[in-house]
């Protein structure tokens, strides 16, 4: 038989176990065998409720790390093309302090123009771009948003490519 601790809730199948609401932060639970059973990813969809943020400055504008872990950002670049920037990694890391390396999160930004007005994502402290960074009107991408260094903000954003609508 193993004694693993867990930090937090540790949540099963029936529930969560272990979890004291007078010391939510240390929690034991005790692990054994039981036939030839594999534990399995038991991981469920969360649902949140959120309103995408609508950005529509005529002007450059530097997302906040807020806007990006919302996860869907949509762009009307008001009039012409603009070079946006993405939050620095310092400001990412502060928006999410449990982040560690290889903390990750998808962000979708959507071109709502109404003309051939284009935005290219431009990069910014502590930030690697991989890929494409350019979204067309009409057009939405998605961002690969990785964690590299938790010590020193580095965050790499990779382009995962794009889709009309």
């Amino acid at each position: 038989m193993a004694n693993t601790s867990f930090t937090g809730p540790v949540r099963s199948q029936n529930g969560f176990a272990g979890y004291s609401p007078t010391d939510a932060n240390n929690a034991s639970l005790t692990l054994s065998a039981q036939g030839t059973g594999v534990v399995l990813n038991t991981y469920s969809v969360d649902f949140f409720q959120a309103i995408p943020t609508a950005v529509t400055t005529a002007a450059a504008v530097t997302y906040t790390p807020a806007q990006l872990k919302l996860g869907f950002i949509l762009r009307d670049p008001n009039g012409a093309a603009r070079a946006d920037l993405f939050p620095t990694a310092a400001d990412l890391l502060t928006a999410v302090p449990s982040a560690i390396i290889g903390t990750s999160f998808i962000v979708t930004i959507r071109n709502t123009a109404d003309a051939a007005e284009t935005i290219t994502m431009t990069t910014n402290t502590g930030l690697t771009l991989s890929g494409t960074m350019t979204i067309a009107q009409n057009a939405q991408k998605d961002f690969f948003v990785n964690f590299t260094n938790v010590t020193t903000a580095a965050v790499v954003i990779y382009s995962m490519g794009s889709t009309t609508f």
